[in-house]
């Protein structure tokens, strides 16, 4: 199973104040444990750790054509590893920023996408079940989901079927929907057969639309009869680095613990 990684690091981090004035938020250190040993690490390096053991060949990073810490921090611990980079100066979303990554992957026959403001508690573990969910099953893309208070702030399952506890067939997603019908939400970390995932952001960018949600391509993909599931992860399994608070948050989680226990 050939698998590459799109990481959305375009964003501008507005949310997360004068932080990223500094530095881009992908880099926003963290202090954890590798081997014992305490370590700052940015979020984007607990990520690319994770694609890397998950079998990921390639990974293809979405920047802004300021952001060359991220370049330079990149090249400087991965240099040996697959790692390109795209450019997306213009804020067009989610969806603009993946689609532009998966430029530099065409040679992959699946690809995980992953947001670079946050993280799933043991994600390696997550994503190599996932991996060998899709290769057992007939599947075209796999979501993650977890129960929110309120979803209406997020893309959401508005119509699924459950096939086995945790295990849900998509019908309809819908992003921030103003009447929920569900309170599954989408955790942003994907993986997509990319021929399936190429076809339908390609259809949306010939639409012409100002932004791009990354939502949108997987209603196409359901829409196209592809099957995608959804696999439920519990509710503090994710963690986000996008506000203060929520940065606060990670802090305290990953104290004192071991950088490979939660990757």
């Amino acid at each position: 199973m050939n698998i590459g990684a799109v990481v959305t690091a375009a964003g501008l981090g507005t949310r997360d104040g004068p932080w990223t004035l500094v530095f881009p938020k992908a880099l926003l250190p963290l202090v954890v444990k590798v081997n014992g040993i305490t370590n700052i690490r940015p979020m984007l390096d607990l990520i690319i750790t994770t694609l890397a053991r998950v079998g990921c060949s390639k990974i293809c990073i979405t920047r802004r054509s300021d952001d060359d810490a991220i370049v330079k921090y990149t090249k400087a611990l991965w240099g040996a590893f697959n790692v390109d980079f795209v450019i997306q100066d213009e804020p067009r979303g989610f969806g603009d920023a993946v689609y532009r990554g998966l430029g530099c992957l065409n040679d992959v026959d699946w690809v995980i996408v992953h947001s670079d403001d946050g993280f799933m508690i043991n994600e390696s573990s997550i994503l190599m079940n996932a991996v060998k969910f899709v290769n057992n099953n007939d599947v075209d893309g796999l979501v993650f989901v977890r129960r929110v208070n309120d979803p209406s702030r997020y893309g959401v399952l508005q119509g699924f079927v459950e096939e086995k506890p945790g295990i849900y067939r998509v019908t309809e997603v819908e992003e921030k929907p103003r009447v929920p019908r569900s309170n599954l939400a989408l955790t942003a970390v994907y993986l997509f057969k990319y021929g399936v995932l190429t076809e339908a952001l390609r259809k949306i960018e010939d639409e012409g639309r100002p932004i791009i949600e990354f939502t949108d391509a997987i209603k196409l993909t359901v829409q196209g009869k592809a099957r995608v599931m959804a696999m439920e992860i519990g509710s503090k399994t994710w963690f986000s680095i996008g506000t203060p608070n929520e940065y606060s948050i990670v802090h305290e989680v990953v104290r004192d613990r071991d950088l490979l226990e939660i990757t």
